[in-house]
This record gives C-alpha cells, sequence and structure tokens, in this order.
C-alpha cells in the first residue's frame, strides 16, 4: 500500500476517539504521510452537551464543529458512508469507493438501536442522537405535571454517568420552571443497589439523586413498553406507569463492523487491552467500539486515541518508543 515511503493511516470516524487520533496524526505525520478521516457526517457533535440541547441551554450550533476543519491538521476528511471493512485485502468499503490504508483506527462508537425493545419508538423518548434530544426538548417545554421515569436499558450504552446527570439536569430543569412539585421524578436502572462509603462514586450519586427527591430502583430488567397505556414492563411483572419516559436506547456495535464481522460481540470489537490492536494485522480499534473492561465514556476514547496514534507514530518514524494504555477514569 505505501507508495515511495508514504504510508496511509485511515480512521474510521469522527467522533471524540477519531477526532484525536487523527488530529495527533496529523500535526505528526501529515507532512510525510497521508492521513484520512472518513465519517458518513460532515460535522462532529460534542455528544455528552445533547443533555444540555434537551433542557434548552445549548442549541444544535454550539456543539456541532466542521470536520472540515481538519484540514488545517493535516488531515484529509472524506464524507462518505462506511460500507464494511476487508481487513485481508486492507481495504475499507465506503460509498465513495474502496479506501485502501497501511494502518487502520476503528472508532465507530456504539449505534442506538431502540428497536430492540418493543414499544420504545412509539413510548419513550432520549436524548442520545441530536434529533431526540430537540424533540425531547419541545415536549419537555409543554410538560406541566406528572410522573417522569429515567430508566436504562440492558447491555451496553454510551456515557455510563449520563443517567445521573439526567435526573440533576431535568429536577433542576423542572425547579427552574417552577413545577417541581407537581413533577414526580423515578429512577430505573439494571445495576444493583450501590453499596460501600459515601465517598464511592455510585453511592455518591445515589445520595445526590434522593436527596433532589428523586426515587431510586435498581435491579430492574426492562422488557417492553406500552405507549398506549404508558406503562413501562419490567422483568417478572414489575410494571412501571408514566407519563413521560425518558429511556437510553439500547445500543449495538456500528452496522458495517457487524456486516464485515469485525465486531465479536455486542460490546464491540475484541482489543489487546493494552494496545487497542485487533487479531488483524495494523488494525486498531478504541472507543466505544472497543471491547473493553472501561466506561464507554469519551474520556476514556481520547486516551486509547492517544495511545494509538503514539505507536502508529514509532511505527511508521521508527522514533520512540511504544506505550501501553493506562487509563485514568472511574
Amino acid at each position: 500500500m505505501a507508495v515511495n515511503g508514504r504510508q496511509r493511516i485511515v480512521v474510521l470516524g469522527g467522533g471524540s476517539g477519531g477526532l484525536v487520533a487523527a488530529t495527533r496524526l496529523g500535526r505528526r505525520l501529515g507532512a510525510d504521510h497521508e492521513v484520512v478521516l472518513i465519517d458518513r457526517s460532515p460535522e462532529h457533535v460534542y455528544m455528552p452537551s445533547l443533555l444540555w440541547v434537551m433542557v434548552g441551554q445549548r442549541q444544535p450550533g454550539d456543539i456541532t464543529r466542521k470536520l472540515a476543519r481538519l484540514e488545517h491538521r493535516s488531515v484529509h476528511v472524506v464524507q462518505a458512508q462506511i460500507e464494511g471493512i476487508e481487513p485481508h485485502r486492507q481495504e475499507v468499503v465506503t460509498s465513495g469507493g474502496p479506501v485502501g490504508y497501511d494502518h487502520l483506527i476503528i472508532s465507530l462508537g456504539l449505534q442506538p438501536a431502540p428497536e430492540q425493545i418493543p414499544g420504545f419508538v412509539a413510548g419513550a423518548d432520549h436524548a442520545w442522537e441530536m434529533g431526540a434530544a430537540l424533540q425531547l426538548r419541545e415536549k419537555l417545554r409543554r410538560f406541566e405535571r406528572g410522573r417522569v421515569v429515567i430508566a436504562v436499558p440492558p447491555g451496553p450504552y454510551r456515557c455510563p454517568p449520563a443517567p445521573y446527570e439526567t435526573q440533576y439536569l431535568l429536577d433542576s430543569y423542572f425547579r427552574e420552571r417552577g413545577i417541581r412539585e407537581r413533577v414526580e421524578m423515578t429512577f430505573y436502572t439494571r445495576d444493583p443497589a450501590p453499596r460501600g462509603p459515601s465517598t464511592d462514586p455510585s453511592v455518591w450519586m445515589d445520595t445526590q439523586a434522593r436527596a433532589r427527591g428523586i426515587g431510586q430502583h435498581y435491579s430492574y430488567f426492562v422488557e417492553s413498553i406500552d405507549p398506549e397505556q404508558k406503562v413501562m414492563h419490567g422483568r417478572y411483572g414489575l410494571d412501571v406507569p408514566y407519563d413521560l419516559l425518558f429511556m437510553i436506547p439500547p445500543h449495538r456495535p456500528a452496522q458495517p463492523l457487524i456486516d464485515s464481522h469485525i465486531a465479536d460481540s455486542l460490546m464491540g470489537v475484541r482489543v489487546d487491552y493494552d494496545t487497542l490492536e485487533t487479531r488483524w494485522d495494523n488494525v486498531y480499534a478504541i472507543g466505544d467500539c472497543a471491547d473493553m473492561p472501561a466506561s464507554k465514556a469519551g474520556v476514556v476514547a481520547h486516551q486509547e486515541a492517544d495511545v494509538v496514534a503514539h505507536n502508529i507514530e514509532v511505527t511508521v518514524t521508527r522514533r520512540g518508543h511504544p506505550e501501553t494504555l493506562r487509563l485514568h477514569t472511574m
């Protein structure tokens, strides 16, 4: 693949991890080698702020940036649909044609899959995508009283602390509108009840939610939603009525990773925990799509991107020493 010593590094996905990896590689290698970022969207969306869009404290333009700005960092940005990966041919299949690579970083995240829970699409709201966050914002503006249920689905999802942040933001939102006393808020999660000292993050978050008058319910597994009756059905016949249901949608690996048999499980692509290498030569997976025993959160993707970009730089330039991942997170 390399031509006249010039190698091509391809990054799939313009989310947190892909952005960091492409930027670092462009700065370090872009003058002598080719760094390519491929994403179906022309924009990067800062997903942690979608919850702020939900309550009207951010506008879409506040949390989006054009990926084309990376061109100033010696990164060639390609807007195309990623359709598959052929690691044995060192090729990415896109809607614009095949793209060969010498080194490949997969940073395609996890995709919301609300259809996996019967009744979700018609019966629940969420803020894990821009369109959904804007739709919920309008619904919240019209909401005056009733029971608000915040729920977590089975399986992996982006940003584990977000359900707690959702509780605090909605509590503040209803207080600012002067209707909090007319709104009952409850939280349901598949996680077990937290145990340990008060300084433990899960215990602290539970305490904070209860102090705000938000009921906390643990070991709850949702099975379906009845949008007509406005009831969330749980395992063992545990039904929860609601007036407004905020539920994090189930997530799954991006479809190209499933179709190409790159994803090893619902948790994503199996990687070496130290280097993020996959079972294919010169192919790495970072961020939410990597099957790692770590939070599927932007801070993790950022640290993984730094390590992978550094190690690719060492391989390409034959200077320096490889690093191993040492995560700093909760």
